[in-house]
């Protein structure tokens, strides 16, 4: 069984990170009037496209330049650790609204009088046993997926559309986020104006004192 949902989960669930570690055959620049920039390590970058949080820039690795160390100020790690929370929080809120509120199957799609695929209200789809490639990547409407499943399978059998009288098939698998007004309110700052202070407050006791 394969889904492919129109979900509207978190923007965290959806962002990709098109971050790519420089191999080792790619020399990095020697530090100079942009030394001060922020520098992460191969392992920081892998963990980074992992995250739902974009890392903009190509990294370079601390090896190459000569830092000392810097320790986050405790009063920013715990607003990092209370932001953690929240979000964690949301999600699992939205989460629930979702399964609460699951998108209604409106069409399916019979090979030779057997359920194949079922597509939801929003859009989103599954098939029964196996998927087919070349589908469109971009967000159709209901009728359109429909009738861009049926083209793809149109070789495989005699093909049906259905609008109504459903078989017993997959059912509501995914269903909308929770709206904003359900949530509770972030009390911490986004993670990346952390670490934007974070940042400045080394950059400024790694300036020669006079």
């Amino acid at each position: 069984m394969i889904i492919r949902s129109a979900q509207a989960l978190p923007p965290a669930a959806f962002r990709q990170n098109t971050l790519a570690p420089k191999t080792a055959g790619t020399p990095d620049p020697a530090p100079g009037k942009d030394a001060d920039k922020v520098s992460i390590s191969s392992e920081a970058a892998q963990k980074a496209a992992e995250s739902p949080y974009r890392v903009d820039g190509a990294p370079t690795l601390l090896s190459a330049m000569n830092l000392s160390t810097y320790k986050m100020p405790e009063a920013l790690v715990k607003e990092m650790a209370v932001r953690a929370n929240e979000e964690a929080v949301r999600a699992g809120i939205s989460a629930q609204y979702a399964q609460a509120n699951r998108y209604e199957t409106v069409g399916q799609i019979l090979v030779d009088g057997k359920l194949v695929a079922d597509v939801d209200e929003a859009g989103g789809y599954g098939f029964i046993g196996g998927g087919i490639s070349g589908l469109s990547e971009a967000t159709l409407d209901p009728r359109a997926r429909l009738e861009e499943i049926a083209r793809a399978l149109q070789d495989t059998g005699k093909v049906e559309v259905r609008y109504a009288n459903f078989l017993p098939g997959l059912g509501g698998v995914a269903g909308p986020a929770a709206p904003e007004s359900l949530l509770p309110a972030f009390t911490a700052r986004d993670v990346r104006d952390i670490f934007r202070e974070a940042i400045d407050a080394a950059r400024r006791e790694a300036q020669p004192r006079t």
